[in-house]
């Protein structure tokens, strides 16, 4: 039996917690359908896949017109929560469905390639989640595949096209903390899976889940981004008692372009959640904590940047992340320039992050 499911999402005051606000995106929100509007196939409604039906929902440049699980929970609980989301009988039928321009592959990694396969046979474009796959077989093979058939996609690393990685970059490029020389890289997580990840169980176990793969792979991309390909100097995993059982540590120094990284992730122990990224320079420093909360210092003390991207339907650096890796998707539809990463990029993120594994 296929065991996956991306996990339904936790509920603050009866709304999800990324609930979406009506979008902005220069398009009329009469309720006409924009001439400009790309159909998407949503495949997997777990939170994430949720997360995609919650924040297209007033947008007018991107619909889903599409949608599958193959949970009969989850299909249950979307067409509850998202009447208006055509839901389909299988994955072949909603991505084949008319008016899909674009693929959402949102299902646990291991059956990523079996979906992008799919989509690239239809014709359509691909927005694959991260990891691209566990296996380094999958992961090429997916490469391959959209390569050969020149089709246009994007994986989701969060990162992409968020503001306040916008200006960290910007800052770094204009030399505001000199030269780099050191990043950090600390991840704790309290429970793992997270609380709202409770039903996605698979995120517990070896095979495809961790928080190495879910969550310092966003950072392995990020590393990339600002500094240049990633080394593996050393590592080491300490893994749970149960070996079916994720990982409960890593540790591990890197190099990109020469600059020396440190990474200190842990999970299952009292205490908040840290989710920090650390760039020092010889003049100065930037931080990224709780993902999108962008500080500076000049040695002496931090200071907490504005937000960048904020508006009345982006109204905290979460949303304005998520809505603006939909501009960017978007773009990719348009076949615009956009900052997300295709497949080839993620694949050597994950080619760096097994490796870790491995270790």
């Amino acid at each position: 039996m296929r065991r996956w499911m991306r996990c339904c999402p936790v509920r603050r005051n009866g709304q999800p917690p990324w609930r979406s606000r009506p979008v902005d995106n220069g398009a009329s929100t009469s309720g006409q359908d924009s001439p400009m509007s790309h159909g998407i196939a949503v495949i997997g409604l777990g939170v994430i896949g949720r997360r995609m039906l919650d924040q297209t929902r007033h947008r007018n440049d991107l619909k889903v017109v599409s949608a599958w699980d193959i949970t009969d929970r989850a299909m249950r609980s979307a067409a509850a929560d998202f009447p208006e989301v055509p839901l389909a009988a299988s994955a072949r039928a909603a991505i084949e469905a008319p008016g899909v321009d674009i693929v959402y592959v949102g299902t646990p990694p291991a059956f990523h390639r079996e979906y992008v396969e799919m989509a690239i046979a239809a014709g359509r474009k691909v927005f694959c989640e991260k990891p691209l796959a566990v296996s380094l077989v999958d992961g090429e093979a997916i490469v391959r595949a959209l390569s050969t058939s020149a089709t246009a996609n994007g994986v989701n690393y969060v990162f992409a096209s968020a503001p306040a990685v916008a200006a960290m970059e910007s800052r770094l490029r204009a030399g505001a903390i000199g030269s780099p020389r050191q990043a950090e890289i600390r991840l704790f997580f309290s429970r793992w899976p997270r609380d709202w990840q409770a039903n996605a169980g698979w995120l517990a176990w070896r095979e495809e889940g961790g928080f190495v793969r879910e969550v310092l792979s966003h950072y392995v991309y990020l590393l990339r981004r600002l500094l240049g390909p990633v080394a593996i100097e050393a590592a080491a995993i300490g893994w749970q008692e149960d070996p079916a059982l994720c990982e409960r540590s890593a540790l591990a120094r890197l190099s990109c372009g020469g600059v020396p990284v440190l990474v200190s992730a842990s999970a299952g122990a009292a205490g908040p959640d840290v989710v920090e990224f650390t760039l020092r320079g010889d003049a100065g420093a930037l931080r990224l904590e709780n993902w999108f909360e962008l500080s500076a210092s000049d040695g002496k003390r931090w200071t907490q940047l504005p937000h960048g991207g904020l508006g009345a339907d982006r109204p905290d650096p979460r949303t304005a992340a998520y809505q603006s890796q939909l501009d960017s998707l978007a773009q990719l539809a348009r076949g615009e320039p956009q900052p997300i990463p295709d497949a080839a990029v993620a694949l050597e993120v994950q080619k760096t992050i097994e490796a870790l594994l491995a270790s």
